[in-house]
């Protein structure tokens, strides 16, 4: 369905070029839940938003392409050539919503009046809270409102960026599960960004370990959780709080992202890694099978 190839993206900012995706590769195929997993600042977003047509007037896309069904498609905001069955869900559900205009309103620009009360149905909102303005509802049911204007395009691909963003744990539970239940019933796609490898490990068919715009491993839900190869993802699975641990197992990432802004080592992660050698520094390690369905990006995997 979805296949991107390389796909570099910078930033022009005061402070200069921000580096924001390295050589990125990506590929999704029809009713597949993907999770994209990484620290906040890690791209993310900004690949969420290159592959919805959304990134920013100052991006530019330095190299690579994104396929939708074997068409090349824009990753800017002058796409039009090609129709593109993707929708996105966004980090803030109240934010995203208009604060002036009813719900059932802005159901109604997206799908058509018809529709309103079938979305609703579908998220689970009772259609009477139509009437209703952002500020009166909750943030899960904001939230749920997102996903039915997400609905109203009958996309084959919805992309939820950090879907559970200050919500409790219950409803953050319930966003989920209905996200799951709609993703299964029209057999559609979902690319889940977020930084909570706990979920995604639970939502997810396979995970892609996002670091510092570049993309270090990519693997079965399975195989990831069980035996990480690349030292990033192993971090993060230690920093992740499991049913059985305590605090005192957790474990932090040493060190921080680096200045994407500033010169960059071939490894973005190689001042964090204590795998670190001297063949580490010389090229930008690519991302290469080293098992079926296994992909890593690391001079020094993890055995």
């Amino acid at each position: 369905m979805l296949i991107i190839e390389d796909l570099t993206i910078h930033f022009s900012t005061r402070r200069g070029l921000v580096q924001a995706l390295d050589r990125v590769n990506l590929e999704i195929a029809p009713g597949e839940v993907v999770g994209l997993v990484g620290e906040s600042g890690s791209g993310k977003s900004v690949l969420s938003y290159a592959i919805s047509g959304l990134l920013d007037a100052a991006a530019q896309v330095v190299s690579g392409r994104i396929q939708w069904y074997g068409k090349t498609i824009e990753p800017v905001r002058e796409r039009r050539a090609t129709r593109v069955a993707i929708a996105q869900i966004f980090q803030n559900p109240r934010g995203s919503l208009n604060p002036i205009r009813s719900v059932g309103r802005q159901l109604a620009d997206v799908a058509g009046r018809s529709r309103v009360k079938s979305l609703m149905e579908s998220v689970h909102l009772d259609p009477v809270k139509a009437a209703q303005y952002p500020f009166e509802l909750s943030g899960g049911q904001c939230q749920r409102i997102s996903i039915a204007l997400a609905l109203g395009c009958e996309p084959e691909l919805l992309i939820a960026d950090e879907p559970t963003t200050g919500l409790d744990v219950t409803t953050e539970a319930a966003v989920m599960a209905l996200i799951d239940e709609l993703s299964a019933s029209r057999r559609m796609s979902t690319l889940l960004v977020t930084h909570n490898l706990a979920l995604a490990a639970v939502h997810c068919d396979r995970i892609l370990v996002m670091h510092a715009g570049q993309i270090v491993e990519n693997a079965p839900v399975e195989i990831l959780t069980q035996t990480p190869r690349h030292p990033y993802a192993s971090r993060l699975l230690a920093a992740t709080p499991q049913h059985s641990a305590t605090a005192a197992d957790l474990q932090t990432v040493p060190g921080n992202l680096p200045d994407l802004a500033g010169p960059l080592p071939p490894c973005r992660f190689a001042t964090r890694c204590d795998r670190r050698q001297p063949d580490c520094d010389l090229t930008t390690p690519p991302l290469v099978t080293i098992a079926p369905n296994h992909l890593v990006a690391c001079r020094h995997p993890l055995c």
